[in-house]
């Protein structure tokens, strides 16, 4: 079955919350914390500075269910531009190019989308996987250049 990407309902808060938990590694990377119930709400409201509430995109990757998670802002930091808070897959689907079925689902979804930009968070897994997938990684972050597509999307 093919991965889809779609908006994250409230149906899928209790889900989330054990991927959330699962990606345990991550959070103490990121926030120096492990997860905690109150983080899936806590999204809506964590902006970058200078973003909108409506640039925020929540979506649930699934494929015969939910196995990722991708907080999204469009048009940040400037037009054609997306900011990416999480992007996350389950400590035991790692490695099986779930990230990058994910990354093409992001694609298709926004076309438009001509760089791509991650906050760096010292989580090496997720930074190798940025440089496998052509970032390249500064002091503040990593950016992905998106080649403009053939077909004048």
């Amino acid at each position: 079955m093919r991965l889809t990407l779609r908006d994250f309902t409230p149906a899928d808060e209790p889900e989330v919350l054990r991927l959330f938990a699962d990606c345990d590694d991550w959070f103490q990377a990121a926030t120096g914390h492990p997860s905690g119930p109150g983080d899936v709400q806590s999204l809506f409201y964590a902006l970058p500075e200078g973003a909108a509430f409506e640039q925020k995109q929540l979506l649930v990757a699934q494929a015969e269910g939910m196995i990722g998670f991708v907080d999204l802002v469009l048009d940040h930091p400037a037009p054609k531009h997306a900011s990416i808070g999480f992007f996350l897959v389950p400590k035991d689907l790692r490695r099986w190019g779930i990230g990058r079925e994910m990354a093409r689902a992001l694609a298709e979804r926004y076309p438009l989308i001509t760089h791509v930009h991650v906050r760096l968070d010292g989580f090496e897994p997720g930074n190798e996987f940025l440089k496998a997938m052509g970032f390249t990684l500064n002091g503040q972050g990593a950016v992905l250049e998106i080649a403009p597509r053939s077909d004048g999307r």
